[in-house]
């Protein structure tokens, strides 16, 4: 899975910053890649602005996004999840095996 830096979840979907070649950021909707950009801020800016390019958010004006980052959630959280389960079985199979 690729690297995830920021995540913002809006009632159209799952925006998702992830690093890109160059220094260079891509900005998500769920699947859907909308454009790159030079930093993370200059991302949330657009998501914030609503100018992604993606009709169902740029045109949506029921959610208020955040203005900078500081709301955004840093990371996807489940790679953080999927590592501490894969941990707590590791753990757990070396507690049955010493048992054993």
């Amino acid at each position: 899975m690729k690297t995830v830096l920021f995540t913002f979840e809006s009632p159209v979907g799952t925006f998702w910053i992830h690093p890109e070649p160059g220094g260079r950021v891509q900005l998500r909707i769920d699947r859907t890649r909308l454009k790159t950009y030079t930093s993370a801020r200059a991302a949330a800016h657009d998501v914030y602005a609503r100018t992604t390019g993606w009709e169902p958010w740029d045109s949506s004006r029921g959610t208020v996004a955040p203005p900078s980052l500081v709301k955004w959630k840093r990371g996807s959280g489940s790679s953080d999840r999927d590592r501490d389960r894969r941990r707590q079985s590791d753990r757990s199979y070396d507690d049955m095996a010493s048992q054993a």
